[in-house]
This record gives C-alpha cells, structure tokens and sequence, in this order.
C-alpha cells in the first residue's frame, strides 16, 4: 500500500490528533475520511460464543468471511506438534 506524508506544524498536529480521538478513530483513519469524502466504515459488532464441546471461545461474528471446514481445522492440527 503506498504511503502518502504531510507536514504540519506542532499544534496542527494536536488539533488533527485530537479530532481524530474525538471520533475514535486513528490518525490515518479519520484523515482518509476527510481527503476522500468518505464515511468512516462501520463498527463490527462482533458476538463471542463458547464451544458446546471444548468449551473455548470463538468469534462467531457473520461477516461474509470464509468458513473453515471440520476438514480444514483435523488437518491443521494434524500438523501442530
């Protein structure tokens, strides 16, 4: 990803820094959405559920994301030592 740089004074740079946590967003972040009139992306809302059988907990957030098959997973720790 190219890297783009500024340069602001020293109380230019607080008042950005500052805007930016007032949206609670990063510096990089909160300036993308100003220079491109974008809007800031949705907060995932991400939902933790625990395993019936092991008992761990996982992400169980629906994003779209790949599933990971029971296949994919034994052949993964096929190859764990």
């Amino acid at each position: 990803m190219p890297t783009l740089t500024l340069k602001v004074s020293p109380e230019e740079a607080r008042v950005i820094r500052a805007k930016a946590r007032s949206e609670n967003s990063t510096v990089s972040a909160f300036l993308r959405t100003r220079v491109l009139d974008a809007k800031p992306a949705k907060a995932r809302r991400r939902v933790i559920k625990r395993h019936p059988v092991s008992g761990l907990l996982y992400d169980a957030t629906d994003e779209g994301g790949p599933i990971v098959t029971h296949e994919q997973i034994k052949a993964a720790l096929a190859a764990f030592p």
